[in-house]
């Protein structure tokens, strides 16, 4: 995940290590994790909320977080997905 915002980066690891990722990497920008092998799919979706809400919270535009999510199958295959959050809305 890209920002600028050190309070959002910091927020997300912390949830992230949390539910079991791994710290990959840390800059002044930007924070890599890794997801466990045996985690659900929906993990990833619960990331990228709590990335809105951190976001929310600090007070930055939800979309300024870009969130890359690299994707491998097998040696040979990998997908990088680039995402900024367009749209949040919280309901009861």
């Amino acid at each position: 995940m890209v920002s600028g915002s050190a309070a959002l980066l910091r927020l997300v690891r912390e949830f992230a290590e949390g539910l079991g990722w791994t710290l990959a990497s840390i800059a002044p920008s930007s924070i890599t994790l890794r997801e466990p092998d045996e985690s659900p799919p929906e993990r990833v979706l619960n990331l990228l909320t709590y990335v809105s809400l951190s976001a929310a919270k600090v007070g930055i535009d939800t979309s300024e977080p870009l969130c890359r999510i690299r994707y491998r199958e097998g040696p040979a295959s990998e997908v990088t997905l680039g995402l900024r959050i367009t749209e949040f809305d919280l309901k009861t």
